[in-house]
């Protein structure tokens, strides 16, 4: 008499293989850029907190304050723009910090108010790794 079907001895289920984030080439860089984006924020933030403490109160040392705010800005933002120009990501070469027109990755990271480019500012600052926008690949700071 021939035998019915008898399954196999059960395995477990394996999990997902996980991919480790690969090395950015240019971690330095990188994080000098970031750091000058996050002083630009932070620096517009006191420019508006000057100009309204101006307009509510009309202390003359507000003034000053925005002023500087503002001019702290500017400098940030240019030295950003022309330090980022060159950040692109080895797979897609994307500009990693300067956010473009094309469309986003399905896996890449944003917090809802925040834009792409400032979602990853935050995640390379607390965690030293970030995705790129454009193809959603994984990197870190170190290699």
């Amino acid at each position: 008499m021939k035998k019915a079907f008898q399954a196999a001895e059960p395995r477990p289920i394996e999990p997902a293989r996980e991919h480790r984030a690969r090395g950015f080439h240019r971690p330095g860089r990188l994080l000098v850029v970031a750091l000058l984006l996050l002083t630009a924020f932070t620096a517009f933030g006191v420019f508006v907190w000057g100009v309204v403490d101006i307009l509510q109160i009309g202390r003359r040392e507000s003034g000053w304050l925005a002023l500087g705010g503002l001019g702290v800005f500017i400098v940030a933002r240019t030295a950003a723009f022309v330090l980022a120009r060159t950040l692109t990501c080895p797979l897609c070469h994307g500009t990693v910090m300067q956010e473009g027109r094309c469309l986003k990755h399905a896996d890449a990271f944003r917090i809802r108010p925040l834009s792409h480019r400032a979602s990853a500012v935050l995640m390379l600052l607390c965690t030293g790794a970030f995705r790129c926008m454009y193809c959603g690949t994984a990197y870190r700071l170190r290699r």
